[in-house]
């Protein structure tokens, strides 16, 4: 079978053997200053069908944004996207979203035996470093969420800055498919949407892979985390006090 483009061969890897799965609509670029202002853009001019979550990809993004505003460093070689998913429901789980995210990106690394953690609330961390950053968005009308965003960062063929790590270079390969990576962060995405009413199945499998080594920011080595809680938050502790620290999502 002769596939071409990048769409293509992305779309080849996420169906390959199955046929149940979603259609996504997959829009490739060179470079962009961001995927989140071209899918703005996108979503500005057509409407996003019931059936259909949308995807942007760059090779490099130029101005990414992270979390609190963060420069998001995107060059050549990792995995940059914004996407959107339809939901048109009352019933889906605010808070269980982002901690899906978590939770299925490492079951996808685990189900590969690489061996990585959540720093909680939107990092995927392999060892000290980070592997994989995100940032989710509930788009909502009333007690309706409308659709799901979310931007992801995978370090995978890229030269990294220290506090990060490639897939290539924890796999020790080169040139690992840029195609069958995103198709594997796509499914992803399908789940979190799927099983978004199993929470506590959910909740269990991301304290299963929480790392307990990384404070948020502001507190001392005095705090220990305990877990994330039946809503998507962080329980620390120390001798006299424990706190819940609320997700921003």
């Amino acid at each position: 079978m002769k596939v071409i483009g990048s769409s293509a061969k992305t779309s080849f890897f996420y169906k390959n053997g199955l046929n149940n799965l979603p259609n996504w609509k997959l829009i490739y670029k060179q470079k962009c200053s961001s995927t989140e202002i071209e899918l703005n853009k996108y979503l500005r001019k057509n409407e996003l069908k019931q059936s259909t979550p949308i995807a942007i990809f760059s090779r490099e993004q130029l101005h990414g944004v992270g979390q609190n505003g963060r420069k998001w460093i995107s060059p050549p070689g990792g995995i940059w996207l914004s996407a959107a998913y339809p939901i048109f429901s009352k019933d889906f789980s605010n808070y269980i979203f982002p901690v899906s995210i978590a939770f299925f990106l490492c079951e996808m690394f685990y189900k590969k035996s690489i061996d990585v953690k959540i720093k909680w609330p939107n990092d995927i961390f392999y060892g000290s470093k980070k592997l994989v950053g995100f940032l989710p968005k509930l788009i909502t009308r009333g007690n309706e969420v409308l659709y799901a965003k979310i931007g992801i960062g995978m370090n995978l063929n890229n030269i990294t800055p220290d506090e990060g790590i490639s897939l290539s270079n924890i796999l020790n390969k080169r040139n690992l498919s840029e195609s069958y990576w995103s198709s594997e962060i796509l499914k992803v995405f399908n789940k979190s949407i799927f099983y978004n009413k199993n929470k506590k199945q959910i909740i269990y499998g991301a304290n299963k892979f929480l790392n307990k080594d990384c404070l948020p920011s502001g507190f001392d080595n005095n705090w220990m985390i305990k877990e994330i809680d039946e809503m998507g938050n962080l329980k620390i502790f120390n001798d006299n006090h424990q706190k819940t620290i609320k997700s921003y999502f």
